[in-house]
């Protein structure tokens, strides 16, 4: 008795070190990352952090394309740099605000391997069955994440900083503080990044029987709810934005009630076939 519970304390301690390994890892390719951002600091900060709050943005461009195709006039006719308009209030803001922003743009680079080093640890544990259907787990989690983050920097960022900034009732200018822009530039991007691998979350659940497609459908109404709170969580406090996000939330949803279904149906003929076997 005395030697099984030493057994399990030693395997603990082992699954301990073990995760302990995984976590030192992933920091180091966090801090890999955050000095790739480093490196490329200029071009990371002139071509992609402050170019939403340009007219020479991709998407401004591409909605004043598509308006001209259709005979309609630009939507963004006059030509605005909002980086002048951007301040600094506090005398360590703009140390303070790129120490930040590389963190956290190093984090969404190394996602990718960190959730490689999560399925490593978690690999060991699962059966052959389990493993044969979750190989491609990092693939799709790089995926759905790339995906949000892209919606997030083309869609949400620009049409929130143009409202934003557009938005006058009271006949004053709008003047943004540095570290507000980049916090929101980060917090849009990382935010929609990880709520667009719900999908991959529904998987796994279905996969070992706590959610159902009915269960998905039931509570729909309920996790619009909860969709739109998230929704307002991750973005600007602006209604445009929160409505922006909540779409493809929504959509996502809907997409997980597909995969969720998929799942089911997979573990029902699954048992169909043992039974037949036996």
């Amino acid at each position: 008795m005395a030697e099984e519970k030493e057994e399990k304390e030693l395997s603990f301690l082992g699954h301990i070190f073990e995760l302990r390994g995984h976590l030192i890892r992933s920091f180091i390719a966090i801090f890999v990352g955050a000095i790739i951002c480093a490196i490329f600091w200029s071009y990371i900060t002139d071509n992609f952090i402050m170019a939403p709050l340009t007219s020479d943005f991709f998407t401004y461009q591409l909605l004043n394309s598509f308006s001209g195709k259709l005979g309609m006039d630009p939507i963004y006719p006059d030509a605005f740099n909002y980086t002048k308009e951007l301040k600094n209030l506090d005398p360590s803001g703009q140390i303070t605000s790129q120490i930040y922003t590389i963190l956290l743009c190093g984090l969404i680079l190394a996602i990718p391997y960190i959730v490689w080093e999560i399925w490593r640890f978690i690999k060991p544990g699962l059966n052959a069955n389990e493993q044969k259907h979750a190989n491609g787990t990092v693939v799709a989690v790089s995926f759905f994440f790339l995906i949000g983050v892209l919606f997030s920097y083309f869609f949400m960022l620009p049409f929130s900083v143009q409202f934003l900034y557009s938005y006058n009732p009271f006949g004053i200018s709008n003047e943004w503080r540095l570290s507000a822009y980049t916090s929101m530039f980060v917090q849009t991007l990382l935010g929609m990044g990880l709520v667009f691998l719900f999908p991959i979350f529904a998987y796994f659940l279905a996969s070992i029987g706590i959610i159902t497609p009915q269960f998905l459908k039931t509570y729909r109404k309920h996790a619009l709810v909860v969709i739109l709170v998230i929704a307002a969580v991750i973005t600007p406090s602006d209604v445009m934005s929160m409505m922006i996000a909540a779409i493809p939330l929504v959509i996502l949803y809907e997409f997980s009630i597909y995969i969720t279904k998929y799942v089911f149906n997979k573990q029902i003929e699954r048992e169909k076939q043992e039974l037949v076997k036996k």
